[in-house]
């Protein structure tokens, strides 16, 4: 399904024009109807050139235009409606201000009640709306002339609305789907439904949806389409959720379903703003600012980005603050107006929903690269989330095991590591002191080697060929005190099973091999088991070194205690 607003001034005709298109009365409400004014937003469906189109039927009378922009939120184009016998009218500005500024590209411009003119009156209304359109994107859009009581000018529009449809881009699968709710009601026997359209990705009965910004959850118990109830809903498509988890006055228009874990929320992002050239002052951070996105009215306070304010006429950078978490993306569009003058300011596009630097120094735009760079090191994920859509690896210039970063940050964390092993020389760099991103460059640094968790050069010297290693070799069973040496040194050394642990003195490995090979001799002429003091006494060392030796092949299997006898042990 395409979604198709109309637009225009109160009383232009654009109720009975969707009623003559679809058989179906967008005015719902019982004021409505008396007052003979659409006062929110109203729905209707119909087929053209085997395509489904839903007409979002908004309100023209200024004191409605909240509800005329709750409505223009998610569509595909505009059916722009003027009255022949009266004309462009104020209201008939403002809409297509507000159109345009939302970056609604493709319309169709409606005459209607030309049964009500002559030629020359026609001819005067087609001549003031064209020149009203002029440097928009209605400029180029078909103007259809018509009239209800004409089934004729009725079918030359819905031929035209057909070319539109059929000319409209693909709706994109983004696999995030997002629902913003314009309306909220407790239809009997079925609970809780609201209405929106439904973007992003297909929804099913069964899913799983978090209302924001109140982060309820609920689930989908029923769904409609153009009044057909379906399991399954495709995105772009108007639709009516019936759903559990709660209460239907506890949801409201503006909110947005979501699920959970696809969307980020923001309450501070970076945006473009055009103002509207027909306003007479400059934007500036003062003022009482009502912010218009999806279906949703917020109070924000703005700041303007690289100047002081933005004049009329002008694009601009905006920060803006809400206050509450919404789910926005790159790209959506929302439109600003000022409630102390009561006017639309102009409009403009998201761009960073989550801005890290101070806005004196913020510099925005929509580039991968710059998200990245702005962080230096972004999650993969992470990274989806922040643009929005699912980015693709060939537009990051480094990606590390899920993480993505610069070509010139990934070069500064080498250098620091490789400068890091170079100061620590034959010693090497404890791979547990570096930072995570130190540790996750290191495998792509040249000539490095990690091996008993120390990353050294690797035409570093080993570590076995140590002069300390000599030193302990020489001394055999009666090892220096570990006091005076190297720790980090002694610690590799035993990381690499060259030194051997035992209680508070270290053994090369080849004292051990001696120890036991003692212990093969005791136990041959002591079958019964040999006491400390002869094992002592065999080896040629004091109790100070025999004891820790003793104790170390008790604990290896080498040898059993047996009362105050050592026999052999399992390994032995």
């Amino acid at each position: 399904m395409r979604i198709i607003a109309t637009a225009g001034h109160v009383d232009h005709g654009k109720s009975s024009l969707v009623q003559a298109l679809t058989g179906t009365d967008p005015d719902r409400w019982e004021e409505e109807k008396r007052r003979g004014l659409t006062i929110d937003l109203g729905f209707a469906f119909t087929q053209i050139a085997k395509q489904q189109i839903g007409f979002i039927d908004v309100p023209g009378h200024v004191r409605f235009l909240r509800n005329m922009l709750a409505g223009i939120g998610g569509i595909d184009a505009c059916m722009f409606v003027v009255a022949a016998n009266e004309g462009w009218k104020p209201q008939t500005e403002e809409h297509l201000r507000i159109l345009d500024a939302l970056g609604i590209t493709r319309g169709v411009i409606v005459l209607t009640k030309t049964d009500l003119v002559d030629a020359d009156a026609l001819t005067l209304t087609l001549d003031s709306v064209h020149h009203h359109v002029r440097s928009t994107f209605l400029e180029v859009a078909p103007v259809v002339q018509v009239s209800i009581h004409d089934s004729m000018t009725l079918d030359v529009l819905r031929n035209t609305l057909g070319d539109l449809i059929a000319s409209l881009p693909s709706v994109v699968n983004t696999h995030r789907p997002r629902i913003w709710v314009d309306r909220s009601f407790a239809a009997k026997g079925s609970g809780t439904v609201i209405t929106g359209t439904l973007t992003g990705s297909p929804l099913s009965i069964g899913d799983e949806l978090v209302v924001q910004p109140t982060n309820i959850v609920v689930k989908i118990r029923g769904i409609q389409s153009n009044g057909i109830s379906l399991d399954k809903l495709e995105e772009g498509n108007r639709c009516a959720l019936n759903i559990t988890g709660v209460d239907h006055s506890d949801i409201n228009r503006g909110d947005v379903l979501v699920v959970d874990g696809h969307w980020l929320g923001t309450n501070k992002f970076d945006a473009s703003l055009k103002v509207l050239e027909s306003i007479e002052h400059a934007v500036s951070k003062r003022g009482s600012y009502m912010m218009y996105v999806g279906s949703r009215e917020i109070k924000v306070v703005l700041h303007t980005i690289g100047s002081t304010s933005i004049q009329n006429g002008e694009t601009g950078f905006i920060r803006v603050a809400l206050p509450d978490m919404i789910p926005l993306v790159p790209g959506d569009r929302f439109i600003l107006r000022e409630s102390g003058r009561d006017e639309t300011i102009g409009g403009g596009e998201v761009i960073d929903i989550e801005p890290i630097l101070r806005s004196s120094k913020a510099k925005p735009n929509k580039e991968i690269l710059r998200l990245i760079a702005e962080r230096g090191w972004v999650q993969l994920q992470q990274l989806h989330l922040l643009a929005g859509r699912n980015v693709d690896i060939s537009e990051v210039e480094q990606a590390l095991d899920g993480w993505v970063t610069t070509t010139n940050n990934l070069a500064d964390v080498s250098n620091e590591v490789v400068s890091l092993i170079a100061a620590a020389k034959d010693l090497g760099v404890d791979v547990a002191t570096l930072s995570p991103h130190q540790r996750l460059v290191l495998p792509t640094i040249p000539n490095i080697t990690v091996r008993d968790g120390r990353a050294r050069s690797a035409d570093a010297n080993d570590i076995a060929s140590h002069p300390m290693v000599k030193q302990f070799v020489d001394a055999g069973c009666m090892p220096p005190d570990a006091a005076s040496l190297e720790k980090s040194i002694v610690r590799q050394l035993v990381q690499r099973g060259v030194l051997v642990h035992c209680d508070e003195l270290y053994f090369h490995s080849s004292a051990i091999e001696k120890a036991i090979a003692s212990v093969r001799d005791l136990l041959i002429t002591n079958p019964q088991g040999f006491t400390v003091a002869q094992f002592r006494e065999h080896l040629g060392v004091s109790r100070k070194y025999a004891l820790p030796l003793i104790t170390h092949l008790d604990a290896t299997g080498f040898t059993r205690r047996r009362d105050d006898l050592r026999i052999a042990g399992a390994k032995l």
